[in-house]
Formats: structure tokens, C-alpha cells, sequence
């Protein structure tokens, strides 16, 4: 599969996180998935291209936010689409200003996830 079709899905939610698999891969995509924010770290640094990457908020070692802003200056043009349970307002303003860039609402279903892949293209 192509990396315009491959996506970095960084969850430690067991069901949340095959919910979103499902999800994704009835939008096409190919799923690499990484439960931690260190784990998601090392994917990143590998050679594989992501089409955009699903970022948790509450990560074990870490917040999503701040991993999200790493994964950014390691691959400065990933799309991330940022999901939490919470209202989004205490997501860092540098990654909620930026373009390529969403917050998802959890839960989610597919067509919200749709729209959030669509707004970060």
C-alpha cells in the first residue's frame, strides 16, 4: 500500500483504538498503530511515509498534544487530527493554529472522522 494511504494511529484504549482501525480501513486506509507516545516516536523516525497521523490526548508516557508538536518537527508537513474526550480548549494553540491540524471529539464515528481527515488535507 502506498504511503498516501498509510496512517499513524497512536492510542493505549484497546476499543477505541479497533474501533478507529476499523474505521479507517473502510476509508481505505492501512493502519500503523503505536500505544505509547515513545513507541509512536520511534515509528515516526523510521522510514515510513504517513498520509496524516490519529494522535490520543492521554497517552501512558505522555500528553498527545506534546507528542504531536514532536512528531511535527520531525515531519513538519503531517496532517495530525488531535482526538479527546474533553472540549479541545486545552489543546496547545500552536497545533490548533495550525492548518493541517484538527481536533476530534471521542467518541467518534466514521463520518465525523471523514470530516476531520477532510478538513486536514
Amino acid at each position: 500500500m502506498n504511503a498516501d494511504r498509510k496512517v499513524l494511529l497512536v492510542e493505549d484504549e484497546v476499543l477505541v483504538a479497533a474501533l478507529a482501525v476499523d474505521a479507517l480501513e473502510e476509508l481505505g486506509y492501512q493502519t500503523i498503530e503505536a500505544t505509547t507516545a515513545k513507541a509512536a516516536r520511534d515509528i515516526i523516525s523510521g522510514p515510513t511515509q504517513f498520509a496524516f497521523a490519529v494522535i490520543d490526548v492521554g497517552l501512558p508516557d505522555g500528553r498527545g498534544d506534546a507528542l504531536a508538536l514532536e512528531l511535527r518537527r520531525l515531519r513538519e508537513r503531517l496532517p495530525i487530527i488531535i482526538a479527546t474526550g474533553y472540549d479541545g480548549a486545552h489543546i496547545d494553540e500552536r497545533l490548533r493554529a495550525h492548518p493541517h491540524t484538527t481536533v476530534l471529539g471521542k467518541p467518534y464515528d466514521i463520518g465525523q472522522l471523514q470530516a476531520a481527515i477532510a478538513s486536514i488535507a
